[in-house]
């Protein structure tokens, strides 16, 4: 019988130590003696790209200036060389010349037949801009596909003047994250593109 009171006790005893406990942590909580401190969390990966010593961040390309729409669909493709060995200065302004493109602050410019520019074609390397004595592996060729006419026709474009860059300069084609471009990459961009023509025609029929 004793040893069933003291029992009874001890588990009476745990009870009112852990009511005590709640309403002491409780009253530590309601003024403010319990906070939680959040820590800012940082884009290692962002950073890393505006930092990268060689290759350019590629939002050096700011359309928003250029145009009205409220968002962008920028579709970029680098042109890198297989070995990383520069790409003759003089070969490129060339090849620019016949590929009826523009220079322009640094940079070249296709544009359309109304004197509206397409896509533009920058060094990937700091500063970004081309001079007779760049010594460069590595161009970036970029759109925004909300601010062109012909979107699709865009990316023909852009595409065809890739191919024939890569073919003559030996280089790779890659997409934005620098990564070898697919024949399925490439058809998700015209496939893009197509939606975004289809959206236009609807907003001039509108």
């Amino acid at each position: 019988m004793q040893t069933n009171i003291d029992i009874y006790l001890i588990g009476f005893s745990v009870l009112i130590f852990l009511i005590i406990a709640f309403l002491f942590i409780r009253k530590i909580s309601n003024k403010g003696g319990l906070k939680v401190k959040i820590e800012p969390v940082t884009d290692a990966f962002e950073i890393k790209d505006m930092d990268d010593p060689e290759l350019q961040n590629q939002q050096a390309f700011d359309f928003q200036a250029q145009q009205e729409t409220t968002f962008q669909e920028l579709v970029v493709l680098n042109l890198i060389s297989v070995d990383k060995s520069p790409f003759d200065i003089d070969q490129i302004f060339g090849f620019m010349t016949n590929s009826s493109v523009q220079l322009a602050h640094g940079f070249f410019t296709h544009k359309d037949d109304n004197n509206k520019e397409i896509f533009r074609i920058a060094n990937a390397l700091n500063p970004g801009t081309f001079a007779e004595d760049t010594k460069t592996f590595a161009i970036i060729i970029a759109t925004d596909l909300n601010n062109v006419s012909n979107p699709i026709e865009t990316v023909k474009e852009m595409v065809n003047f890739a191919y024939d860059f890569s073919e003559k300069f030996h280089a790779n084609i890659c997409d934005a994250e620098r990564m070898p471009i697919t024949k399925q990459m490439i058809s998700h961009i015209e496939t893009k593109a197509q939606e975004i023509m289809r959206l236009k025609q609807l907003a001039d029929f509108d």
